[in-house]
């Protein structure tokens, strides 16, 4: 990175405090992230040395989790389309393994699903690193700038956070438009690039003091930031996504608890039979050796408080609160494993679709909205690791394999992958509708075909479908031809 030419026009709008909104965002997200934790407050006040009835049930968190788990599956491959495998190897140590991988957007879909916006860092290669680096950022600390006639065009982010020594940092990131263009030649107008201002401020005597830079500004040569970003959900007219968890849901949450909390405290009091007595004193009343109640008063009276209620109206609006959060949430009871809401039997896969629809086409949009910016995160590491160039940033191809959303009838789906083959459905979309990764699965064969030949050649088992033919053999395309002239030569 290198000292600036020049200040940014934006510099000084990302330096201005959070406003309003920025301040309520921030509100809705602590309360989300609480939610989420299952950190609900107690319904019901419990008296010092009482029995607790509090009854808290987190049903918030299964939502956002049943959400990443459909949006990215067990595994998501990302690969280049060129072939190169340079390239490839890139992308491999730029997202790792699968599990480094998975776990890195999981985290970052969380965020999604929490707060309604991902962030995730990017960070060059420096000293012994071989690739770039990736760091899910806390939505919590970030703000997005945008224009003030264009809320999709990010003019800055601005990182804030305290220090562990009393103090609080600043980090704007902001952007540079020496043509003013960006808002008509694109996001990515390739003459932009952004430069990197640090501040921090402390409090002396209980006051806070101004903002003071820290060391010299920093220049990030690309028109792209070194900070990728996405909605969770689409969200019109605002730069910031749609949370999984909003306030009306976790209200409902809320409601839930207050429900079973007051359903736990009437069984305790009024579940099991309380004896009572009328005219009479305790030394009137005994109970003989044979379990029977006497009484010594002829006016006395005695009897048992029962609970003639069961409770129904209760429960049932319990069922309906649950069943609004699912509405709300659009994750139905049978993604989450509730019993009750299980299929019973076998089901076609028209049933099956019907019974997740909700649940699939919410998915169906995140993957829209996470999957570009996880393109565009690649294509920019592959941009500074100096494997493509700069203009082919934008047209550069990136495949994202997802896998289904819905469990597979492995001999359904094999009698269909039949049939679609037949009528010239290629093998990669069939193994990719299967759930197979092609390129994987084309290895193996080879590797395969590779072993039987070399058995073959040692006498051992027969040759596999793509061996040449033993010398002075006709190939498979000879022996095609050879019963095609014999077929003409009949019908002579």
């Amino acid at each position: 990175m290198q000292a600036p030419t020049q200040q940014p026009t934006n510099l000084s709008l990302a330096q201005s405090p959070p406003s309003q909104a920025d301040a309520e965002r921030l509100q809705h997200m602590k309360a989300a992230w609480k939610a989420y934790k299952g950190d609900f407050s107690k319904p019901l006040k419990v008296t010092q040395g009482k029995i607790d009835d509090n009854v808290l049930s987190n049903r918030c968190a299964p939502i956002v989790d049943k959400g990443v788990s459909f949006l990215f599956g067990q595994t998501l491959k990302v690969e280049g389309t060129d072939g190169n495998t340079d390239i490839q190897d890139t992308i491999d140590g730029l997202w790792g393994d699968d599990d480094d991988r998975m776990t890195l957007l999981s985290k970052a879909a969380i965020n999604g699903g929490v707060c309604g916006h991902a962030f995730i860092k990017l960070i060059p290669a420096q000293g012994q690193m071989q690739y770039p680096r990736l760091v899910v950022m806390d939505p919590l600390l970030v703000r997005i700038i945008t224009h003030p006639d264009d809320c999709e065009l990010v003019l800055a982010f601005v990182i804030e956070y305290p220090t562990a020594n009393g103090m609080q940092k600043r980090q704007i990131i902001a952007r540079v438009d020496p043509d003013n263009m960006a808002g008509i030649a694109g996001e990515y107008d390739l003459d932009d690039y952004w430069t990197i201002n640090t501040y921090i401020r402390s409090t002396v005597g209980g006051a806070v003091t101004s903002w003071q830079p820290v060391g010299e500004p920093e220049t990030w040569d690309y028109p792209f930031p070194p900070i990728f970003h996405c909605q969770n959900l689409p969200n019109p007219n605002e730069a910031y996504g749609k949370p999984d968890l909003t306030p009306d849901i976790i209200d409902m949450n809320r409601a839930l608890n207050f429900n079973q909390s007051n359903t736990n405290r009437i069984i305790r009091f009024h579940a099991h039979p309380k004896t009572w007595a009328k005219g009479l004193r305790t030394s009137q009343i005994s109970i003989g050796i044979d379990d029977v109640i006497v009484l010594e008063s002829k006016d006395g009276e005695i009897g048992t408080l029962e609970m003639h209620g069961d409770l129904a109206s209760s429960l049932n609006f319990a069922a309906v609160l649950r069943a609004d959060m699912d509405e709300q949430s659009r994750v139905p009871a049978v993604a989450l494993g509730r019993q009750a809401d299980l299929p019973k039997g076998n089901i076609s896969g028209v049933a099956l679709q019907l019974l997740f629809q909700p649940l699939i086409e919410k998915t169906t949009q995140k993957q829209r909205l996470y999957g570009k910016m996880i393109r565009e995160i690649t294509r920019a590491a592959l941009v500074i690791a100096g494997k493509i160039s700069l203009a082919d940033y934008e047209d550069y191809q990136i495949d994202l394999h997802w896998q289904n959303l819905l469990p597979v009838d492995d001999l359904a789906a094999a009698q269909t992958a039949q049939i679609l083959q037949a009528i010239g459905v290629s093998n990669t979309t069939l193994l990719q509708q299967l759930g197979y990764d092609p390129d994987a699965e084309a290895d193996k064969s080879a590797d395969e075909d590779a072993k039987k030949l070399v058995q073959f050649s040692r006498g051992q088992g027969m040759p596999p479908p793509s061996a040449h033919p033993a010398p002075g053999q006709p190939t498979s395309v000879q022996q095609d031809g050879q019963e095609q002239q014999k077929a003409g030569m009949g019908n002579e």
